[in-house]
């Protein structure tokens, strides 16, 4: 008896059929294209997905369950989905979608929920979607309030949009189930914001002070005009804590004659302009050859807001100088120091500035 081949056993097999050994070249095209194409051959999800019924059909199996292996399975493509290429925003969209298919499937199980709401926190703060990632953080919580993930999470998302007081309560809360080394960090982190932003915040204040006490003296302030150099380290103007408050100003001493500068870090506002220069004439100016510049032979120059120049009364306080002039305190006063027994004095001085009330 003649054994009986595989086709013998198969249904529709033209009795005269000769297998063949090779396909043609266009034959083996067409056939990889479809096992290319075939959902048990596809090695990733296509973007217009709706153009394979095969995929859809099998993709559709895995809701053909009960809500919590549903909810599984979609949880575990969605991580797989992840884990290709977690950075990619198509992957991201993908992973997304499915994780929201599994949370809409409302399993009932607590932890599950909590690890789906997790993950989708996560691709919410990958995509710089912060409050969204917030609110998933949250939902995870309240489903699961001792699951770690979403309280680091809901911490990281915080520190990103500045609620650093709110971060630090979700750090601590983590660090309360578990003193992990990454929380820690984050903690410090969160910590450094918070007193920068403390000592900012006391210097804002500071300064609203200011100038609440600038305007009620009839002084106005605005920024500076030019940069100090880095050695005068100057001190901005400020306010000495007595009662009432007393404003102190640096002052630039400036020497148009020799091209040099002085730096004065505290005049009081009660201080007459001669008292804060006298201690400069101590000794003669290291410039000044001919030694004719002393505190009875000068004469001083303010700025005034329109670019002219107003000359000072050296005997008046430093309150009335500010006070009585069109100008504009900034974080120093400027002041030109020039005396009038010079050549310099008498012909490039008035020359090189306009001098409104020369006397």
């Amino acid at each position: 008896m003649q054994a009986m081949g595989l086709f013998d056993f198969l249904d529709g097999i033209p009795d005269d059929y000769v297998p063949k050994q090779r396909m043609t070249a266009e034959e083996t095209e067409e056939a990889f294209i479809y096992l290319k194409n075939h959902p048990l051959f596809i090695d990733h999800i296509p973007e217009d997905i709706e153009n394979y019924p095969e995929l859809l059909a099998l993709q559709n199996l895995q809701y053909d369950d009960t809500p919590v292996n549903i909810a599984t399975s979609l949880l575990k493509n969605a991580n797989e989905i992840m884990k290709k290429d977690g950075d990619k925003k198509y992957f991201q969209k993908k992973a997304y979608e499915v994780y929201t298919d599994a949370i809409e499937q409302d399993c009932g199980d607590k932890e599950l929920m909590a690890k789906l709401f997790s993950n989708r926190a996560l691709i919410s703060y990958k995509q710089k979607n912060y409050k969204c990632a917030i609110q998933d953080c949250k939902w995870a919580i309240e489903n699961d309030p001792k699951f770690i993930k979403p309280y680091f999470r809901c911490a990281q998302c915080l520190y990103q949009i500045l609620h650093f007081s709110e971060a630090l309560k979700f750090c601590n809360l983590a660090l309360e189930i578990s003193k992990e080394k990454e929380i820690e960090e984050l903690k410090k982190l969160i910590l450094q914001q918070i007193e920068k932003q403390e000592k900012k915040n006391e210097e804002e204040k500071k300064l609203q002070q200011l100038y609440a006490i600038c305007n009620q003296k009839g002084i106005r302030m605005g920024p500076s005009k030019i940069t100090l150099p880095p050695e005068y380290q100057p001190q901005k103007i400020s306010l000495e804590q007595v009662s009432p408050p007393i404003l102190t100003v640096p002052m630039l001493v400036t020497y148009p004659e020799f091209k040099q500068r002085d730096f004065i870090q505290y005049c009081s506002e009660q201080t007459k302009l001669y008292q804060i220069l006298a201690p400069l004439f101590q000794t003669p100016l290291p410039w000044d050859q001919d030694q004719k510049y002393n505190l009875n032979n000068i004469e001083c120059y303010i700025e005034l807001d329109d670019g002219n120049y107003a000359k000072l009364n050296i005997k008046a306080k430093m309150l009335s100088i500010m006070q009585g002039y069109k100008v504009t305190v900034r974080e120093f006063i400027e002041i030109l120091l020039v005396c009038p027994g010079t050549n310099y004095y008498q012909k490039q001085f008035r020359s090189e500035y306009h001098i409104l009330n020369d006397q």
